[in-house]
């Protein structure tokens, strides 16, 4: 389980110093673990010395004396203090709430360590009654249990809620699993690893390594989930703190966090975000999406905001969080905007959680904007329309940029050389007007309304479909660089062209056979025929042969689908 050893456990003296030592921090670190976040609660007033008989007589004060007595011949006062069913209650109120705002809106689950079998079935009992998200006991019986604890003990059933437990939560019987609560008082506190549980509510006392081994079942990593909670019902901080202190303190650093632990480095997180747009003045989003118009500061802003966005999900809905949460919006908002804009699918939040993803999303919306609807198409009618919304010239600039290195993106594999083309052709405008935005819109809209007829007027040109200009245009570049020369002859042009048309026709004819690409000796035919017809040109030689075999395979296989 990775539980460190105790001072008293250490081998060092005896067999001398450590080949290497991995520590819990280390572990955290390297995302082989997630950190640990304590939560100190304070049920009404704290179950120690004079407040006891106080609280009892608060929590039994519908009983009779000789009712009394018996409870506390039975159970004594402390623990008939911390197992009555008002005080019970009161935990799963507050325990409920924590789970609603903090976890269960990520999907994840949770564990409630109680003190005795009888509280536990208090605890269920409570938690129906309070409508609670589903929840299942497992305890351990005897031959002897009154009904209402043997009903929790069957160990097929226990095996089969236990096997599902580690689900994913939802209700496709398939591969989820409803239940959002195991309630144990021993079991499952050692070696039982569920990564999907991110919270452990503990009731009880726990010491020295059980306590250690027992809240390190929320530390296993799982996606989405930045860190691990334990909620302490009991007042556990100082069996903790003696607990911590029977082991190494190099070992054990990092064992848990507390929420006030964790405002630093949300300031930390924010800070790396703001420091990327400390030249940006102002809430204009399309500065902001300007800003990003470098990839490698696009980059630096989505690593930072991410991290910033889940130490966010850590914390909220803490007020910890709300001086943040303006910037959580404005900085979600443009990172919308630069997703569309860059046509940057790596932008986004999905690995931030769910009570993140919907601040920004509702911001988002509430400007106007779905941040579900893709960009618009740089071949769709209303492009031009929708660039004209944008504010200054630089932006619709930027905007027609991005369109048409995206469609080139998506395109290259139809005719590559063609879009290859198409690309230096924009790097020469872009380069060429730096800074003269009027002038650089319109040679990008003139772009883009010739690009897609200039291919196909091209292709007619020529006398060739669009699939045969495409591999037209692989040979005459391949040629050309064989050739080491600028032009080739009219007569090599015309052998070009004859040749790519057969070609075709012979693919046309071959990828009938279903499946084509699929069974290596059809292909190797079909590269034999390649071979022979790039040979019996004038330009044919051996070198050539082997490039152009791959590259029209590779072009057939997207144009004969």
């Amino acid at each position: 389980t990775g539980t460190p050893l105790l001072k008293s456990q250490k081998m060092d003296k005896a067999f001398g110093g450590y080949i290497d030592k991995y520590k819990i921090n280390e572990a955290v670190e390297d995302g082989a673990t997630v950190r640990i976040i304590y939560e100190g609660r304070q049920v009404q007033s704290d179950v120690v010395g004079d407040s006891l008989d106080a609280l009892f007589e608060e929590y039994f004060k519908d009983k009779s004396d000789d009712e009394k007595r018996e409870i506390k011949k039975k159970y004594g006062v402390e623990r008939a203090v911390r197992e009555a069913p008002a005080r019970i209650r009161w935990v799963c109120i507050d325990l409920l709430k924590h789970y609603r705002e903090k976890i269960q809106p990520n999907g994840f689950k949770a564990m409630i360590v109680v003190g005795s079998r009888h509280a536990a079935t208090v605890f269920k009992k409570t938690l129906d009654d309070l409508e609670a998200p589903p929840s299942e006991v497992i305890i351990s019986g005897t031959h002897n249990d009154p009904a209402y604890l043997s009903q929790y003990t069957d160990t097929s059933h226990q095996k089969q809620v236990i096997k599902n437990f580690t689900k994913p939560l939802g209700t496709d019987k398939e591969k989820e699993d409803p239940t959002s609560f195991l309630i144990v008082k021993d079991m499952l506190l050692t070696g039982f690893d569920a990564p999907i549980a991110q919270v452990m509510y503990i009731d009880r006392s726990l010491k020295d390594h059980t306590l250690m081994q027992a809240i390190a079942r929320v530390n296993r990593t799982y996606k989405g989930k930045a860190c691990g909670y334990v909620v302490d019902y009991y007042g556990l901080s100082d069996h903790l703190t003696d607990a911590l202190n029977q082991f190494s303190s190099e070992d054990v650093e990092g064992t848990y966090h507390t929420l006030k632990d964790e405002i630093p480095r949300l300031k930390a997180a924010h800070t790396r975000v703001a420091v990327i747009f400390a030249g940006v003045k102002g809430t204009d989003v399309d500065d902001y999406v300007l800003h990003l118009k470098d990839e490698d500061t696009r980059q630096q802003f989505e690593l930072a905001f991410k991290k910033f966005a889940k130490q966010m999900d850590v914390i909220l809905p803490d007020t910890a969080a709300k001086p943040f949460i303006p910037d959580l919006k404005l900085w979600g908002k443009v990172q919308n905007a630069a997703r569309n804009r860059y046509r940057d699918p790596g932008l986004n939040i999905s690995d931030a959680g769910a009570k993140v993803r919907q601040l920004v999303d509702e911001h988002i919306i509430s400007t106007g904007v779905d941040p579900k609807i893709p960009p618009v198409d740089l071949m769709a009618a209303n492009f031009k329309e929708t660039v004209e919304q944008i504010k200054s010239p630089e932006s619709r600039a930027s905007e027609i940029e991005s369109a048409i290195k995206h469609h080139i993106t998506v395109n290259l594999d139809e005719d590559p050389e063609y879009y290859k083309s198409l690309s230096l052709r924009l790097r020469d405008i872009i380069e060429k007007t730096a800074g003269k935005w009027d002038q650089q819109l319109e040679l990008l809209l003139q772009m883009v309304d010739s690009m897609e007829s200039e291919h196909k007027q091209a292709a007619d040109d020529l006398g060739l479909s669009e699939t045969e200009f495409a591999f037209y245009n692989i040979l005459v570049a391949e040629v050309t660089r064989h050739a080491g020369e600028d032009a080739i002859s009219e007569a090599v042009h015309d052998e070009i062209k004859a040749t790519s048309q057969d070609l075709v026709g012979m693919f046309d004819e071959a990828t009938q056979i279903v499946d084509f690409f699929s069974k290596p000796d059809e292909v190797k035919r079909m590269k034999k025929e390649i071979k022979r017809a790039v040979l019996d040109c004038s330009f044919g030689e051996k070198a050539l042969v082997n490039v152009v075999q791959d590259r029209f395979t590779e072009l057939a296989q997207n144009k004969f689908k």
